[in-house]
């Protein structure tokens, strides 16, 4: 029944008199309150009557006013406010402007998405900003409106609350003088904390978070497969995410939490409407809940919640505002939480997870017997809430002792180890103004073993896998394949999504795309030719990227050179007559001669040598793409990179075709389980194989970010790390001795890394970096020059193995050798032997019969007439399980009186060692000799070190071992033989 459908006929049905419902306040078309007295004029002498005709009086007049308003009238004003600064996006609201007194610290509180600022303001009763002004504190309150009703607002985002709050936190500052106290209530917690990362803590005296979750949640009493709720979810969010939702449904969504406490709230409340009086206290509180409080959440602020929650970047780092790089960890202000013992929507260890992104800061917490709305409204908040944020603000002022209800957030979560909670399993999809869901675990490995027949560790998010690992099987000699078109492939799917970190900036797919376009116009306007090589010298990794990508674009050969290597001889062996330069590399040109030098990057300042012209002064408006242009058309036999190195007969050339580029790509990504949620953090100079194919090519077959840095700094690595949110990070060789030996920092506690992968390091290296920074990783992969293999320990579980092939990759065989002189053996028909299980043999991969031989020639009817194998040259034992362990080069046996030695077997030995820090073995003329680097601890034991290697061989017995204080390793961290030269030998003893 509608309140127009209400008359008088219907109340006398009720056999209710005219003077009954005198003083009930019903007037025509007005309900100004029941007068509690009627029932008392209706008494007919104490039979009871009257009071009973009272009662349904009061209570008809209350079910009236609640079908007509929603809610009985309360007679309640709200506290009074200025606003002294209007934005696009928020209204900031000053309370009792005129009855602030001088000095009063500031507190500005924050409302969450889906609730409209007056959640701080609901009654009198229930008021904080009145909690706080009669504490005698300076309330200040951000007011977002409603989106529904706001220009614009349903288009918002993150971004644009994120920005705003910290507008309002400038403002307050600047017109207090004060450092500002800034609270937030479920999300606006999350944009409390994210807007005091933005601003580094600027201005900002503390922090204090009602409720505010890190991470999607439970959704109570429903349970489903995982996958079948994450494609729900995934297709639910994709429609809020272009919609919105709307605020009937955010309230809905509020009770359907509990839907048995509802009802019953509801029917408690029906029941009740004969005692006004009762009903009254928590009457704005009823209503603001049941409707009036909620609001629009718009469309593209879910679908960012949902990004950053999903992908854990309010704890990992790497969350992105105006295109900058931001983490919590650079707030370092005094942080309290309160937790609710009852809350559904934010469990305390949900919300309790905060300490993890907040390595630098003290967080406290005060648990409090109550849900989540309790937190910051009603009788529960009065009492414990504001009292305990008006002591805290005290304590941060030095003006009191702490509050006795506030413990330490990290033991806490120490003390209290939650258990999952029976029932719901499933993650909801919007929390309080929290939207999002995780990623589902990946297929089962049934799955994987159909489609590859070999890896059976690649189980790990198997299914985002499975894509990748056909491709990997579909990448051909004439597949239309390239670092260009894979660009132009990911921008065209989505070109919003964030792709590189760089100096603390964030750039998109579209971002890059446009870059490497705009480049691509320069270049033929210079002349670049399909098919060219070229020359690419700088340090600049982000330099390096564009460049490269904008050279596989048109087609040309990208000739990555060094940094202070021998440039001309790199320039001879790749056949390269034209370089791009940065400024910092045209002095490392002097000298180099018949050479086109073009400049890329920004020279403002520089005096440029004659004949050198600077690619960005050309006017790209004026470029017409010559006819024979077509944008990516590489294909997988086209030579893509040559890369170089260092070897026993100076530098090397290594080509790189974009076959084995996309290989590298599909399979490191693949073996790494990279997603989209994942940041690729790169110390690797680009112009290094690990760097180009572990670092670019993986990145953008997966999706993942990639986070670059000019240089390897040990001492800023976990701050960089968590900047950029970074959970996979490549090495090479022992260069992460450099951060095991860096002592512990806060930065270094509950990091986001979960993965490090790369290839060979050292077996003790591996034990320390999977003991100090578990629970990363350590993904050791093999990939073999001039080959299209790669080998990888996908599980780890190994330490010291190099793994199996990866299912697409080029096949692998491991051919017996002759244990002196490691020749390859043969049958009596001439074919070559294949080595039994645990014995030493050579690595061969199968060559393409059909493909250019851009690497070794490759042997011929080896163990078949019609095969075509690749001697590798590295020797490897395979176990039992078909995994291989790496022995070093065939050419590295020493041959002794005593039989012969393997440095690759004896380093491997001494690692095993207690005390050892890096072994690294010297070969001499007939012996060895070992160079050890040790702890300072005393564990080092000199006995037992020639006991191991005398276990192993009367040859390895007879290894000279010599400690000295530090290996020296070379700019791709591998143990610098040469700079260590050979250690004197120890002195005999007397």
């Amino acid at each position: 029944m509608s309140d127009r459908d209400i008359k008088a006929t219907d109340i006398k049905a009720t056999g209710i008199k005219a003077t009954d419902i005198k003083g009930t306040g019903i007037k025509g078309t007005g309900i100004k309150g029941t007068d509690s007295k009627a029932g008392d004029q209706a008494d007919d002498g104490g039979n009871g009557i009257g009071a009973t005709i009272g009662q349904v009086v009061r209570t008809a007049a209350n079910v009236v006013e609640y079908v007509r308003f929603g809610g009985l009238e309360t007679g309640e004003e709200p506290s009074p406010y200025d606003v002294t600064l209007r934005t696009p996006v928020l209204s900031l609201r000053r309370y009792f402007t005129d009855d602030t007194p001088a000095g009063a610290a500031p507190i500005l509180l924050v409302p969450p998405l889906m609730l409209s600022a007056d959640v701080w303001d609901v009654s009198p009763s229930t008021s904080a900003v009145g909690h706080l002004r009669r504490s005698g504190l300076d309330p200040w309150v951000v007011d977002f409106g409603d989106p529904a009703v706001e220009p614009g607002g349903n288009m918002r985002t993150v971004t644009d609350h994120v920005l705003a709050v910290s507008d309002a936190i400038a403002h307050v500052t600047a017109t207090t003088g004060l450092p500002v106290h800034i609270g937030g209530y479920s999300q606006g917690g999350l944009f409390c904390y994210q807007a005091a990362a933005l601003r580094k803590t600027d201005g900002i005296a503390s922090i204090f978070a009602l409720g505010s979750p890190m991470e999607p949640l439970s959704l109570p009493g429903i349970d489903l497969p995982e996958e079948v709720f994450d494609a729900i979810s995934k297709f639910g969010i994709g429609v809020l995410s272009k919609t919105g939702l709307p605020g009937w449904a955010s309230a809905n969504l509020f009770s359907w939490t509990s839907p048995i406490a509802t009802a019953k709230q509801r029917l408690q409340y029906l029941a009740a409407l004969g005692d006004r009086d009762a009903l009254l206290p928590r009457e704005r509180q009823r209503r603001f809940l049941a409707n009036d409080g909620w609001i629009a959440f718009p469309g593209p602020a879910i679908a960012e919640v949902m990004e950053s929650m999903t992908n854990e970047r309010f704890v990992r780092g790497g969350l992105v505002f105006d295109g900058r790089a931001v983490s919590m960890s650079d707030i370092t202000c005094p942080v309290l939480i309160f937790t609710g013992q009852y809350d559904a929507f934010a469990p305390p260890r949900a919300v309790r997870d905060v300490i993890k992104g907040l390595p630098r800061a003290q967080v406290w917490e005060c648990s409090m017997p109550t849900g989540h709305f309790g937190l910051g409204v009603g009788s529960r908040a009065n009492r414990e809430t504001w009292p305990t944020v008006h002591r805290w603000v005290g304590w941060i002022a030095g003006d009191n002792e702490r509050p006795d209800n506030l413990i330490d957030a990290r033991e806490a979560g120490l003390i209290e180890r939650e258990e999952a909670t029976t029932g719901g399993t499933v993650r909801q999809v919007l929390n309080l103004g929290t939207a999002g869901v995780r990623a589902a675990p990946g297929l089962v490995r049934e799955v994987i073993d159909r489609v590859s027949g070999s890896v059976t560790d690649l189980t790990t998010e198997a299914l985002d896998q499975v894509p990748r690992l056909l491709k990997l099987e579909r990448v051909g000699p004439a597949t239309t394949v390239s670092y260009g078109s894979l660009l132009a492939e990911a921008a065209e799917q989505d070109p919003s999504a964030v792709s590189l970190l760089y100096r603390g900036h964030a750039y998109t797919r579209a971002d890059i795309e446009a870059e490497v376009d705009d480049l691509v116009l320069r270049l033929l306007r210079v002349s670049v030719r399909r098919g060219e090589h070229v020359g690419v010298l700088t340090e600049s990794g982000a330099a390096l990227l564009s460049t490269t990508a904008a050279l596989s674009r048109i087609g040309a050969v990208a000739v990555l050179l060094r940094p202070g290597s021998d440039t001309r001889a790199e320039l001879q062996l790749s056949r390269t007559r034209r370089i791009l330069v940065d400024a910092a590399g045209l002095p490392g040109l002097a000298g180099i001669e018949d050479v086109t030098v073009n400049l890329i990057g920004d020279a403002h300042g520089i005096d440029l040598p004659a004949g050198v012209e600077n690619l960005s002064m050309i006017d790209t408006t004026s470029v017409r793409p010559p006819n024979w242009y077509r944008p990516n058309p590489g294909r997988g036999r086209d030579l893509a990179f040559i890369l170089f190195g260092d070897g026993s007969d100076g530098v090397r050339a290594v080509p790189v075709t974009n076959r084995r580029w996309a290989l590298s790509a599909y399979g490191a990504a693949s073996a790494a389980s990279l997603t989209e949620s994942d940041t690729v953090f790169s110390a690797n100079p680009l112009y290094h194989a690990s760097g180009l194919l572990l670092a670019t090519a993986a990145p953008v077959a997966s999706g993942a970010r990639l986070a670059l840095t000019d240089s390897f700094d040990p001492s800023s690595f976990w701050s960089e790390v968590r900047h950029y949110g970074a959970t996979v990070v490549p090495y090479t060789w022992s260069m992460l001795s450099l951060l095991v030996a860096q002592p512990h920092s806060s930065d270094e506690e509950h990091h986001p890394v979960r993965l490090f992968v790369g290839s060979g390091m050292p077996r003790t290296l591996w034990r320390d970096v999977t003991t100090r920074f578990a629970p990363a990783r350590v993904l050791e992969m093999f990939v073999p020059i001039r080959t299209d293999a790669i080998v990888a320990n996908v599980s780890g579980r190994k330490i010291g193995a190099a793994g199996q092939s990866l299912p697409g990759t080029a096949r692998t065989a491991l051919a017996a050798i002759h244990p002196v002189t490691g020749d390859l053996r043969y049958d009596q028909d001439g074919y070559v032997v294949r080595a039994k299980e645990g014995v030493p043999g050579r690595l061969l991969v199968e060559a393409e019969r059909g493909s250019p031989q851009w690497e070794d020639v490759p042997l011929r009817g080896v163990f078949g007439p019609h095969d075509a194998w690749i001697d590798t040259g590295e020797d490897f034992r395979r176990d039992e399980d078909g995994d291989l362990w790496p022995l070093g080069r065939g050419t590295d046996i020493i041959v002794t009186a005593e039989g012969t030695v393997r440095p690759r077997e004896i380093e491997d030995a001494l690692a095993g060692v207690p005390g050892v820090v890096m072994a690294v073995a010297i070969p001499r003329e007939d012996a060895l000799t070992v160079a050890v680097a040790t702890t300072s601890d005393g564990t080092y034991d000199q006995d037992r070190a020639r006991g191991v290697l005398a276990d192993m061989s009367a040859a390895a017995g007879l290894t000279t071992i010599v400690r000295v204080e530090d290996i020296p390793l070379t700019r791709w961290y591998r143990p610098d033989r040469k700079a260590l030269g050979t250690p004197a030998r120890p002195a005999p003893a007397k």
